[in-house]
């Protein structure tokens, strides 16, 4: 009977091998790392099928093989050590080549456990035994088993393809032009449905209204040099912002650069106090308006007539306002002020020339003061087994700053898209049977959070659950990131609570390190403090600087700490009383 060839034999597992670099070695975005503790991750678990898969074809090639007889008879081993080391030499060089991707150890034993998987199943049924051929299952089943809790505790696909949702255009920056926040809040309702949690007000919603300043129409600035040439303009977004209490309207006027003297000589602002400030544009730096308060009544009632104000930043930071100041007023970043404004306000201080043009600036912001504008809290609950009316509390912002002009949108994909990710996570986790809660898990996605923790603060004030009956509430904000750790507001103030936090993560690693602050009010857990309702804040650190402006978008994260947050909160709530308990 004619023999195959050996080379034919050969060519599977050396496609396969082919195949495994081309896809391991292929330039990728920054991934993100896997904790010690997910041995079972989908990423892992992908590892040891691709090397289950390496290893049965280079099994079968060996044993098939005539020219080395000896290899043949050790083929398992051969195998498994061939395995080992090409594993090795993926993971140097992905650690070495620099291509977006980690070596990790982890990596390294899902490779090794999937060869041996597939080297005891092949060596099993060569015995031609029917014990050999039951350990030969036994081997497919624990491959099966990898490949079922590959089904992982938290999907980073789908968290990542929720961040790019919510961060989307379509979804206008989730603030209140053109009602971004409404759609935002239409698409989270889908997915509470979709993972059948049940709701806690009709439609998962909770509605209350708010004030809020909102930028509809344009906001750019202009100066322009007197008998000369030099122009500059800004744009909104990348070189300047309407201020949030920014009025509406469009001003022209004589900059008037504000002296740091008045702050301080008695003469200068008796100077200040004749100026014709309708007629003016005020340019300040930054440091300079955060002092204006400490002038006299009289000089900032002048100051406050000016016909617009222009600030200049070292960063563009958008916030918003829930009143309007008269005046049109825009921030600029320092990088984008051009050279020529200082030498035509103080003269060319290396040349000797003086100043003697005049520098006319010009402000324009559409605003639009919203009145008792209608917006949402979401808020559902996965019933406790054992305790129901016994509560544990993840929260998470939704809302963010929304449009700037027609064209400028601050995307909000760490702040807050990343934790409202994390807590779609969790819920999907919790909802599952196997993990059904002792006690309840109640998920509250807050709206107008950037207005000034107004969502929060009307749940306090308005509670769908009894506050007396939350147990503990973790609030999840800002978890786009992860390289340097985390923080943790309020890990000061409930000590006890923190330290079972900490133990958790030293045990299994969760994130790099935890840090300890103080009491703060700067997301949604501080009402609920406030009114004795034991709470965190976690926040991420590390990673992207983007921060309330439009660089904030889904490609600059790399959720590093994401999985290692999902692990390291779900840890904590089961601990402290949402762990499934099997029935009698």
């Amino acid at each position: 009977m004619p023999v195959s060839s050996p080379r034919a034999y050969a060519a599977l597992p050396l496609s396969w091998a082919a195949v495994v670099l081309a896809l391991t070695l292929t330039p990728a975005d920054e991934m993100p790392r896997t904790p010690v503790w997910e041995l079972l991750s989908f990423d892992t678990a992908a590892h040891a099928g691709v090397f289950f898969v390496l290893a049965g074809l280079s099994w079968f090639s060996l044993r098939r093989q005539r020219r080395w007889p000896r290899l043949a008879r050790h083929a398992g081993a051969a195998v498994l050590a061939a395995s080992f080391l090409f594993g090795a030499l993926i993971e140097v060089l992905q650690l070495t080549m620099r291509l977006g991707r980690h070596g990790e150890w982890t990596d390294l034993l899902s490779d090794g456990l999937g060869a041996a998987l597939a080297v005891g199943a092949a060596t099993a049924w060569a015995g031609r035994s029917s014990r050999g051929r039951a350990l030969a299952c036994l081997g497919l089943v624990g491959a099966a088993v990898l490949g079922a809790s590959s089904a992982p505790a938290q999907n980073l696909p789908r968290a990542r393809a929720t961040i790019k949702k919510l961060a989307a255009p379509e979804l206008h920056g989730r603030g209140y032009v053109k009602q971004g926040e409404h759609a935002a809040a239409a698409y989270l309702r889908e997915r509470l449905r979709a993972l059948k949690l049940a709701p806690l007000a009709p439609n998962y919603t909770q509605p209350f209204v708010l004030d809020v300043n909102t930028f509809p129409g344009e906001v750019s600035a202009a100066i322009q040099s007197d008998g000369t040439k030099l122009a500059t303009g800004w744009r909104a977004g990348t070189s300047c912002i309407a201020a949030p209490n920014s009025g509406s309207g469009t001003a022209k006027g004589r900059i008037l650069l504000l002296d740091t003297m008045a702050f301080t000589k008695a003469a200068v602002q008796a100077r200040y106090l004749l100026v014709p400030w309708s007629k003016r544009v005020l340019l300040m730096r930054a440091a300079d308006a955060a002092r204006l308060p400490q002038l006299p009544a009289l000089l900032q009632q002048r100051l406050n007539s000016a016909a617009a104000f222009i600030t200049v930043v070292p960063k563009l930071t958008a916030s918003l306002a829930v009143e309007q100041a008269p005046q049109p007023r825009v921030e600029v970043l320092a990088e984008k002020v051009p050279l020529w404004l200082d030498k035509a306000i103080f003269g060319d201080t290396a040349t000797g020339t003086a100043k003697g043009h005049t520098v006319w600036g010009t402000v324009r912001v559409g605003a639009q003061l919203l009145r008792n504008y209608q917006t949402q809290n979401l808020a559902a609950v996965v019933r406790g087994t054992a305790q129901p009316d016994s509560f544990l509390v993840v929260s998470a912002h939704y809302d963010h700053l929304g449009m700037m002009g027609p064209k400028a949108y601050f995307p909000g994909a760490n702040d807050n898209a990343s934790g409202v990710a994390l807590l779609l996570e969790l819920a999907a986790h919790y909802a599952r049977p196997e993990n059904r809660p002792a006690c309840s898990v109640v998920f509250l996605l807050f709206g107008a959070e950037e207005a000034g923790l107004v969502g929060s603060n009307y749940f306090v004030a308005h509670p769908l659950v009894p506050l007396r009956n939350i147990k503990f509430l973790v609030n999840l904000d800002l978890l786009g990131t992860g390289e340097q750790g985390a923080t943790v507001v309020n890990g000061r103030v409930f000590e006890a609570p923190y330290k079972r936090l900490l133990a958790l993560n030293n045990a299994h690693h969760y994130l790099p390190a935890l840090a300890p602050r103080g009491r703060a009010a700067n997301s949604d857990h501080y009402p609920f403090s406030e009114a004795g309702v034991p709470a965190f804040f976690l926040y991420t650190r590390g990673g992207s600087p983007a921060y309330h402006d439009v660089n904030d978008k889904p490609a600059a994260l790399s959720l590093a700490g994401f999985a290692g947050a999902f692990g390291l909160v779900r840890d904590f709530l089961n601990a402290e009383g949402a762990a499934h308990r099997a029935k009698k």
